[in-house]
């Protein structure tokens, strides 16, 4: 027979459920937001993406052309303890030379602003559990991302 200190450790260690407490997230990784920037006085690209529910991560992609084309590990910064939001999230440094560039650190793509409005660019994010692509976006130019680079398909456009 438990007692004294042992009894209120054991009742302590059985956890009473709360029906007021939120429950845990558990449908698919969708993207509601992307936010991308360039600073030319910085020579920096930052992309944010946030999501309903949980992430593994996440790739962008960016091309001018289709004949070269980039492409970066997004990372989880911040997310929801109950798995409702993740944010995903990645400074590149801007370099002028395509060969300098190291993969997850920079670009070659420059912050100007012909640059901008010719950036073709392919976002997906990954299931937190099965690490699928749960969702993607495309933006910018039309490409033929399967062509360029191997990918699957995404006909969801960025609403910009």
């Amino acid at each position: 027979m438990l007692t004294g200190p042992l009894l209120t450790l054991w009742l302590f260690a059985c956890e009473i459920p709360n029906p007021e407490a939120p429950s845990f997230y558990e449908g698919p990784a969708l993207i509601t937001d992307v936010v991308t920037a360039c600073d030319a006085d910085r020579d920096e690209r930052r992309i944010e993406i946030r999501t309903e529910g949980w992430t593994s991560g996440g790739l962008i992609s960016m091309s001018l052309d289709g004949a070269r084309f980039e492409s970066h590990k997004l990372l989880s910064v911040e997310a929801a303890e109950d798995g409702a939001w993740d944010v995903l999230a990645l400074t590149l440094d801007v370099l002028p030379d395509p060969v300098e560039v190291v993969a997850d650190a920079s670009t070659a793509y420059l912050c100007d602003p012909s640059t901008e409005e010719a950036l073709a660019w392919r976002l997906v994010v990954y299931d937190a559990f099965t690490r699928e692509v749960s969702d993607c976006r495309v933006w910018g130019p039309d490409l033929d991302w399967n062509a360029v680079a191997g990918y699957s398909t995404c006909d969801k456009r960025l609403e910009e």
